[in-house]
């Protein structure tokens, strides 16, 4: 059976799916989720945070999307572990984001999340999947299953390990 990119991105999202993890790369509408938040959070500074903090147990790549030029010393692009910031310069951040989205069916395995109405529709007829800021920053991503906790070593244990790791240790038959 041969196997292309494409059928192993839908069958890792099948997967995922099942889990409850949503595997497609995400592209957010920047100046809209900016402008959702409460007066005195709304700042460039607050969305990042606001979206590494989200995404921080998941495991898929989101791009955030501003208008106009980064802050003064900024790159063009941050790229912050699965999270990039992008700012579009002179260009929109609507354009830059459809410009991102891929063409034909594989814009139906990405996702942009936006209030404005008509870059949903731009995204929609793309093919791509569209959530509004709500949906997006309702969903509750699973964190890492945590390890099972180990049992403290007696100050016995210890000692019998360190002298079995020393060499000290006597044979058990001795």
């Amino acid at each position: 059976m041969v196997c292309d990119a494409r059928h192993l991105a839908a069958l890792a999202r099948k997967a995922g799916e099942k889990r409850g993890l949503t595997l497609m790369p995400l592209l957010i509408d920047g100046n809209n989720l900016l402008h959702s938040l409460a007066p005195t959070e709304r700042s460039r500074a607050d969305v990042r945070h606001l979206v590494l903090e989200a995404v921080r147990h998941e495991r898929f790549q989101v791009t955030v999307v501003f208008d106009g030029p980064p802050p003064d010393g900024s790159p063009k692009v941050e790229h912050l572990g699965r999270v990039t910031v992008r700012y579009s310069g002179s260009s929109s951040a609507d354009d830059l984001i459809l410009r991102v989205l891929p063409d034909g069916s594989r814009a139906s395995e990405w996702a942009v999340a936006t209030d404005d109405r008509e870059l949903r529709n731009r995204v929609r007829n793309r093919g791509g999947r569209v959530l509004s800021l709500s949906e997006w920053r309702s969903r509750r991503p699973r964190p890492p299953r945590k390890l099972a906790h180990e049992a403290k070593l007696s100050s016995h244990d210890i000692d019998e390990w360190e002298a079995y790791f020393s060499g000290e240790r006597k044979n058990d038959s001795d």
